[in-house]
């Protein structure tokens, strides 16, 4: 079978052949319902750039490094498959590495992307004084950020970003458990070395207090955005004799360890125990899950960032200043709160 060339697309669209071009390498002049159809029609018939000849005009490898610290957390596969589809779709190919949490593996491997001429990163996995930031910076690749911020002022003017109202959503979900009656609340939390940790904290602590409600520093446990070490960590939370009735987790797939822990303590969820996670992940809305929650838009996020990037390969951000998207977030009521037994009405 012949390869699909933008001539066979052209024939078949009637239109021409630098439309067809300029339509699948996301160059401007191509309305966005004319873009729409080529790119469809272009999958349709089964188009496959020439990426090696591409490579050779424009000195570009054509390929993208997206780093997660643990693909098999829900949330960082959801992450991946919105920028793998945005990715493809503006024409190039995406290798996706898994840090397993080490700052020493994500130097590995943005020093090994560097060192293949990869055209740009997106990285979910930036600490505050990330060294790694200074080496990006500093061997001047393009990268993007996603669901991470850098809070120094000084520092994050400069970086493209993609991230979520981390405060906002933490702030709605410290509130709605204050307004179902619980006083007595342990926060569950991430790596607060993590912008998302660090907001996520603040925004639930500014809404306790508004109800006087202040934190026992026993119910506040750090433990990274790990299933198992949330698991851990509620097992000492839930053992103490003066344990919380209510418990706001920092990650829906920290939140499923939680759940484990309190089934494990004899505990029913939300009867016993009153959870609140963030995320949304797809399993969250399971019967029997049914776990209230913040949306994070991991999949939109995935896509705006991987967007943002190849704007920035091809020069199209020509203002000097960086590109910062920050998406909205809403709170998931389901039963996991135990809203229908404090006689709380959505």
């Amino acid at each position: 079978m012949n390869r699909i060339t933008i001539k066979d697309i052209a024939r078949q669209l009637e239109v021409s052949t630098t439309t067809i071009s300029n339509a699948l390498n996301d160059k401007p002049g191509v309305g966005m319902v004319v873009r729409e159809k080529i790119v469809k029609m272009a999958r349709k018939m089964g188009y496959q750039p020439n990426y090696f000849a591409k490579g050779l005009v424009s000195r570009q490898s054509f390929a993208i490094g997206l780093i997660v610290s643990n693909i098999a957390d829900p949330f960082n596969s959801e992450l991946a498959l919105g920028a793998q589809e945005k990715i493809n779709d503006l024409g190039y190919n995406m290798m996706l590495f898994n840090t397993k949490h080490s700052n020493e593996n994500e130097k590995r491997i943005i020093e090994m992307l560097i060192s293949r001429g990869t055209d740009g990163i997106v990285l979910s996995t930036a600490l505050q004084d990330d060294p790694n930031i200074d080496l990006l910076n500093e061997m001047q690749i393009p990268y993007v950020l996603v669901n991470r911020l850098i809070l120094n002022p000084k520092k994050a003017g400069r970086i493209d970003s993609v991230s979520v109202d981390s405060y906002g959503g933490s702030y709605k979900a410290a509130t709605h458990l204050c307004r179902l009656g619980h006083t007595k609340i342990g926060i569950i939390a991430g790596d607060m070395q993590a912008s998302n940790a660090i907001l996520l904290t603040q925004g639930s602590n500014d809404a306790f207090a508004e109800f006087g409600i202040s934190i026992r520093p026993d119910l506040f446990v750090e433990c990274g955005f790990s299933r198992r070490k949330a698991f851990q960590a509620a097992q000492g939370i839930l053992a103490k004799k003066n344990r919380p009735t209510a418990l706001l987790i920092q990650g829906d797939n920290m939140a499923l360890g939680v759940r484990e822990a309190a089934y494990k303590a004899s505990l029913k969820i939300p009867e016993d125990l009153a959870i609140i996670g963030c995320d949304d992940i797809s399993i969250s809305s399971l019967a029997g899950i049914e776990l209230t929650t913040v949306t994070q838009n991991q999949y939109k996020m995935g896509m705006a960032s991987a967007q943002m990037l190849i704007n920035k390969i091809k020069g199209q951000n020509q203002s000097g200043s960086s590109s910062k998207i920050v998406m909205e977030t809403e709170l998931i009521i389901r039963n996991s709160c135990g809203f229908n037994l404090r006689g709380y009405v959505r």
